[in-house]
């Protein structure tokens, strides 16, 4: 009896493994590492500009992202927004988001994860965010991460305050 709950095991191991997408490639703007035992990306975000990962994966399931970001900006994060391009083939698979820092995983639609407060991510430091996109079969696929932390309203404010007045004076 015992031997035949260990082949049984092991075929649903490799039934498993072969159902699982594998991520080939993966580049990014912002400064990155990233492994592809268990798909761990670390990233430096210096800048509130959206910063695009473009991903290759062989698929014929979902797979989990594990985004290690430090904040190199100047302002606080009180939000996070992950976007694939809408309308395309990966989804996000919805209820799968987690945060270190922010609580709240909103999905509006399947290409879009907004992570939200009640937490804000002070500068310089980090904040884990996890995920998981779905591939409806096994093409590979080539698609597009766009991902941009929201700033502090206050901060972001100012930010645009001292704009205006540079603009103004430029004028003059």
């Amino acid at each position: 009896m015992k031997k035949y709950v260990v082949i049984l095991t092991v075929v649903v191991t490799l039934s498993t493994s072969i159902a699982q997408a594998k991520l080939v490639s993966f580049s990014s703007d912002a400064v990155y590492t990233w492994s592809e035992s268990g798909v761990v990306i670390s990233q430096y975000i210096s800048s509130p500009v959206p910063s695009d990962i473009l991903m290759k994966a062989q698929a014929s399931s979902e797979f989990t992202i594990t985004s290690t970001t430090l904040n190199e900006t100047d302002f606080i994060w009180t939000g996070y927004i992950l976007e694939l391009e809408q309308g395309g083939a990966p989804t996000f698979v919805t209820d799968s988001g987690r945060s270190t820092w922010f609580k709240t995983a909103l999905y509006p639609n399947l290409w879009k994860i907004e992570f939200r407060a009640p937490e804000v991510v002070p500068i310089g430091e980090v904040v884990t965010l996890q995920f998981k996109i779905a591939f409806p079969d096994s093409a590979p696929y080539t698609f597009t991460l766009t991902q941009y932390p929201v700033p502090e309203p206050a901060t972001f404010a100012l930010l645009g305050m001292g704009t205006a007045v540079l603009l103004a004076q430029r004028k003059r």
